[in-house]
């Protein structure tokens, strides 16, 4: 390709870029409503999506209003006979780590849980798979789901994504299988139990497996990070021209690009007009941001924890007095109690692990980590230090009860 030829290719993609060919759509040019009732028309899973994030804060309201008027927990029919089948109820009972857990639990997994036992009667012809077992299924799986995850191919990480959801969805079903083989319908965490711990590790193991198979990704496809780029005194006059600069280079290197195969993608060179230039991230920075990830993932999932066995005891616990189970009902329907398990449901560990796999779906997995640290950390600190002061509140007022 000789030079006149090559000037005037970029001529005519600059004029693609300066409108002087068809230009971009209508709707690309309105507001963002406009683009976004277009991208809602235009692909069905948007539609989708945009359905299940209305049934869930649909929910979350309908929770609100059944916190407010909930009761007492009953514990005398908590024990059920093998021959009753139960019904699934979403908001009947409502101890607190009901309250507490992702929507998506909640709404979605462990009603469809329920429904493997109280529909297909999974207990009663399978009687010899135990809660356990299925717990080690899952941490199967999980180790399975780190190949997927850490493939260059965007189809195979969607594939790891959906083992991981059904990993997670046998996390509920152990719950129930548990219950089931217990004739125990109360939903709550039986710390010291031997299954309590299985279940422990196998949380903590899926969570690795998760983070691992994102760093063994940007160990193979380093994401690119912007770096200031020094300048001649020049300006562009619009977003288009660096736009147009990095074609002009794609098309310079044309030749070069067919005479050797490129490996690694890499970003268009800067010039003197561009004001930025991108380069590749070091391993060590993917290694510190993934660690910081997995220690706020980590902080979360303790405290969650901690908070869920603590409000347990104080408000889920049967009461020995008439004034102890007022008191209870007055701290459980208060505006303060009720945002703090609002903001539970939404920082918990399996929330985080909902966010990523959806960021791992989209191929947006590094900006969801990169943009969300500072907000993240903010919201983490500020919930466990607002949920202390509250549980050490509540402590010392049943004291002041009890003592008095």
């Amino acid at each position: 390709m000789d030079t006149n030829t090559k000037r005037k290719l970029i001529a005519d993609v600059r004029k693609l870029s300066n409108g002087v060919y068809p230009s971009r759509p209508v709707y690309q040019h309105g507001h963002f409503c406009v683009r976004a009732f277009h991208l809602i028309l235009s692909y069905p899973g948007y539609s989708l999506l945009l359905c299940f994030l209305i049934y869930l804060q649909m929910m979350d309201l309908k929770l609100y209003f059944k916190i407010r008027s909930r009761e007492s927990l009953d514990f005398t029919t908590t024990k059920t006979s093998t021959n009753q089948t139960s019904s699934i109820h979403i908001f009947d009972p409502l101890p607190v780590k009901k309250i507490m857990v992702e929507p998506i639990i909640h709404y979605v997994r462990s009603p469809l849980a329920e429904q493997v036992e109280t529909t297909l009667h999974f207990t009663y012809y399978f009687p010899f798979i135990s809660a356990n077992a299925i717990s080690y299924f899952h941490c199967f799986l999980s180790l399975i789901s780190v190949k997927f995850l850490a493939s260059e191919s965007l189809f195979r990480r969607r594939l790891g994504v959906c083992i991981f959801q059904f990993r997670t969805f046998l996390d509920c079903v152990d719950g129930v299988v548990f219950r089931a083989h217990s004739h125990n319908k109360r939903y709550k965490s039986y710390y010291g139990d031997f299954g309590y711990y299985v279940d422990v590790v196998s949380d903590i193991l899926g969570g690795t497996c998760l983070i691992i198979g994102c760093l063994l990704y940007f160990y193979k496809q380093r994401p690119f990070r912007s770096i200031p780029a020094r300048t001649n005194g020049y300006t562009s006059s619009s977003a288009s021209d660096g736009g147009s600069e990095e074609t002009d280079m794609m098309i310079l290197n044309l030749e070069d690009e067919q005479s050797s195969p490129r490996i690694q993608p890499s970003p268009p060179p800067s010039t003197n007009n561009e004001t930025t230039s991108q380069t590749l991230e070091t391993k060590q920075t993917i290694f510190i941001t993934l660690a910081s990830f997995s220690l706020r993932y980590s902080l979360a999932a303790m405290f969650w924890d901690r908070d869920v066995h603590a409000y347990e005891d104080l408000l889920d616990s049967p009461a020995e007095t008439p004034q102890q189970k007022a008191l209870q009902l007055s701290i459980l329907h208060s505006p303060l109690t009720i945002l703090i398990f609002y903001l539970w449901r939404y920082l918990c560990a399996l929330s985080i692990q909902d966010y990523l796999q959806f960021a791992i779906f989209i191929d947006r997995t590094w900006e969801f980590i990169t943009k969300t640290k500072t907000i993240w950390w903010i919201w983490l600190i500020s919930t466990v230090v607002l949920t202390e002061l509250h549980i050490d509140q509540i402590r010392s007022l049943f004291l002041g009860l009890s003592s008095s």
